[in-house]
């Protein structure tokens, strides 16, 4: 069982990388040598376990104002899961470990959320607001008629931390596309939104209140700035989210347990599992929604550049909130091209969508130049195997600085604690990776302690 979770991933992410259309690499962009990979640049390893020393003006034993720690809330990424999916033996946060588990026996109180794993960010930040307080999810009377789906959940959400305001703050973490949705609560929390505040009984979420509710935001691995993964996979005009769940269906007859081990929690689309239902005919049945196949209202739309590069849509940075960001790489510049290889001990299947060649793009040498689209250049080609490192530090137009413990900190301003060097994707959270992770979370929860 406690490959399960991996071996699902991976095979879901071949059936995606085998069944995609690759664009074709302009050939002036990407010449390569003839023969075998060229020579690449030597990059040290970063230590997991790197102290992080607290910022000027921080104490290793603050606490809040009621004595107690404030939590620290652990967002997954696109695919996740949560701690009742795989019978609660696998965890996205630290794979056969469990990070939160640890966290929170060693002081630092911290909870893995659930979201949708492939819902829209919007859908997933109400979710997580829901999770995390507690309550019926409504994601709003013109959100939902906009894009076709309910506006409320029937399951009722217990909330993992119901005393949450502004006196009883949280950290929040998150991973990958998890780091995106973060952003989007607090925009949530402390702008509402104007159009569901038109609904006299629009959700108190919505009002646009809630300033001071989070005390620090935190991504790992997130590409602010988008993905070019997004375009690699889109096969035709299926969205690739699409394959992720098709290929999850294709898999439920090899596993022993499978029925009990993942939640697509779609249910505002109707698409709920239904008493007596086997996993495969469920996750079928997700596949061959056609509403799924024509909305923008999912995650593969929201982690392209074009959603996450449009100044009408971006979320603000908070002047009220303390953000972190983590970059991870696990490829390497080649001497004569500049193309960025994978690693050889990056994570196998994470290869076929990141090798650079001449014919068929990776990540490592992704380039596109196409009218009203996002310009792809080189800065984009250094990656984890998954997702760009441009863009980890924070998203454009933020103001971004190098950490700096000498430096108090400044509300409204990114920290970009650095590249963790020899790091994929998957590595970063634990799963696929041997040694612990545990170090490097332990030193992030000090951080985070610190300045409180």
């Amino acid at each position: 069982m406690k490959n399960l979770y991996v071996t699902l991933v991976a095979t879901m992410l071949l059936l995606l990388a085998v069944s995609c259309k690759k664009e074709t690499a302009a050939p002036q962009e990407n010449a390569q040598p003839s023969g075998q990979q060229e020579a690449v640049a030597d990059e040290p390893i970063t230590p997991l376990d790197k102290i992080i020393p607290l910022p000027a003006g921080g104490h290793a034993s603050a606490r809040t104002a009621s004595g107690e720690r404030i939590p620290i809330i652990m967002v997954h990424g696109l695919g996740g899961i949560g701690p009742d999916d795989m019978l609660g033996l696998y965890h996205y946060w630290g794979g056969i470990d469990d990070i939160p588990k640890y966290l929170t026996a060693n002081g630092y109180p911290a909870f893995a959320a659930k979201v949708g794993p492939v819902s829209s960010n919007y859908d997933r930040a109400v979710e997580l607001y829901y999770y995390i307080k507690g309550g019926y999810v409504d994601y709003g009377k013109f959100h939902s008629a906009k894009y076709g789906h309910a506006q409320k959940k029937a399951k009722y959400y217990p909330g993992i931390y119901p005393q949450w305001d502004a006196q009883h703050p949280v950290h929040l973490l998150g991973h990958s596309m998890g780091g995106i949705t973060v952003r989007k609560l607090v925009t949530l929390l402390e702008k509402g939104d104007a159009l569901e505040q038109q609904d006299p009984a629009h959700a108190g979420l919505f009002n646009g209140d809630k300033t001071g509710w989070v005390k620090s935001v935190t991504s790992i691995s997130t590409p602010h700035n988008g993905a070019t993964l997004s375009y690699i996979l889109l096969s035709g005009y299926i969205p690739f989210v699409r394959q992720f769940i098709t290929a999850a269906a294709a898999l439920a007859g090899g596993f022993s347990g499978v029925d009990n081990i993942y939640d697509f929690s779609l249910e505002q689309w109707g698409l709920e599992r239904q008493p007596g239902e086997s996993f495969g005919s469920y996750a079928n049945r997700v596949a061959a929604n056609s509403a799924l196949a024509t909305t923008e209202d999912y995650s593969g739309h929201d982690v392209t550049p074009e959603a996450l590069l449009d100044p009408a849509k971006k979320d603000p940075d908070s002047k009220s909130v303390y953000y972190f960001s983590f970059t991870t790489k696990a490829s390497m510049r080649g001497l004569l091209t500049g193309w960025e290889y994978p690693r050889l001990d990056m994570f196998p299947i994470l290869m076929p969508v990141a090798y650079p060649t001449p014919i068929l793009m990776g990540i490592g040498n992704y380039t596109r130049k196409q009218p009203g689209k996002i310009i792809i250049d080189s800065k984009w080609w250094p990656n984890d195997g998954a997702a760009n490192t441009y863009g980890m530090s924070g998203p454009e137009g933020s103001i971004i600085r190098e950490y700096n413990a000498a430096r108090a900190l400044e509300k409204g301003v990114w920290n970009h604690m650095g590249v963790y060097n020899g790091y994929d994707h998957f590595d970063i959270i634990g799963i696929g990776y041997l040694p612990s992770v545990r170090p490097f979370y332990s030193n992030i929860a000090k951080l985070l302690a610190g300045i409180e």
